[in-house]
């Protein structure tokens, strides 16, 4: 399959690369989405052996390999990785156990779940079912709780509040950048005892949702802020400045005025139309300039400024925007 994907579910959203199972309605319990998802098998863990010799009528003598062992599908015994014995799965089931026991809560609404690299890493995805609406923004920010597990491999099982819909293999790394790069994420290693651990999740967790609601008091603060026509100008002649007076080409200038051109272009578009006159349009509409619209030389300088790094020019934006209403 396309995308790096085995199986998966996804509720009511066709995935990008058209595979899996779409449904109309989200899976109930997380028996049902486990089936859905293709993640009926559970990771396994069997001795690791060695040749050691031939025995007397020629046949092969293997010997355990001691401190290590091999994680396998129990549907296919397909060798998923070989790792110390040390290691303790988290298995499927388990997987669902966790995100119940973070949200605290029995009714999950499972908005995604599959199984990717022939069963090496599989993900689920719970919504968390807090929108975000603001007043005049018809976008809704549906922020999700997702659980990663890679079994075996480096990055372990890790909960993390995330806003990427996991699909895929990209959006599965994107999920693990994002939470990386927010703090959102919570890793369980897989030891023996992980149980133990889920309190400190459950607490990663609404640290995030506290950061959601945080951000939108933030908005709706800004929403009420009114900006004119000429400080509307302002902000796009500040927010992208002008080099001083004999240090600026022309071929600078033209593209410093093709960038602003561009922040115009934004705020005068239809999605903008609403709050375009508001200090949250003006950051919102430099933060899709500095991610959709800015070059990039190469495409790892585009995935550092959208999801690995902080963006200071961002926050810059805000600060701009206080400034103009406050002037």
């Amino acid at each position: 399959m396309p995308a790096n994907v085995e199986s998966m579910f996804s509720v009511r959203e066709m995935p990008w690369h058209r595979e899996g199972l779409v449904l109309d309605q989200h899976p109930t319990t997380w028996d049902e989405a486990r089936q859905l998802a293709g993640l009926t098998w559970d990771p396994i863990t069997e001795a690791v052996y060695e040749l050691r010799g031939i025995d007397e009528a020629g046949q092969p003598l293997y010997e355990p390999i001691k401190g290590w062992q091999r994680i396998a599908r129990s549907d296919t015994s397909a060798t998923l990785w070989i790792n110390r014995d040390s290691y303790a799965v988290i298995d499927h089931g388990e997987m669902g156990e966790i995100v119940e026991a973070v949200l605290a809560q029995p009714n999950v609404t499972w908005e995604t779940a599959g199984v990717l690299d022939e069963g090496r890493s599989v993900w689920c995805l719970a919504l968390l079912d807090e929108p975000i609406v603001l007043p005049g923004d018809d976008t809704v920010t549906l922020p999700y709780l997702g659980i990663t597990n890679r079994h075996g491999l480096p990055g372990g099982c890790t909960a993390r509040a995330t806003a990427v819909r996991i699909v895929c293999g990209n959006t599965f790394r994107a999920a693990e950048l994002e939470g990386d790069r927010t703090g959102t994420t919570f890793s369980f290693v897989h030891k023996h005892g992980w149980r133990n651990r889920v309190d400190e999740a459950r607490d990663a967790v609404t640290g995030a949702r506290r950061e959601m609601r945080a951000y939108e008091e933030l908005a709706r603060e800004l929403l009420t802020l009114p900006i004119s026509t000429r400080q509307r100008e302002l902000f796009v002649r500040e927010f992208i400045p002008m080099p001083p007076a004999g240090l600026v080409t022309d071929r600078v200038a033209n593209n410093v005025e093709e960038a602003r051109q561009a922040v115009r272009a934004i705020l005068a578009s239809p999605t903008a139309a609403p709050i375009a006159h508001t200090a949250y349009g003006l950051v919102q509409a430099a933060g899709e300039y500095l991610d959709h619209v800015r070059r990039s030389r190469t495409w790892e300088t585009k995935l550092n400024r959208t999801l690995i790094k902080p963006e200071p020019l961002k926050a810059r934006a805000l600060k701009l925007a206080r400034e103009l209403v406050a002037a």
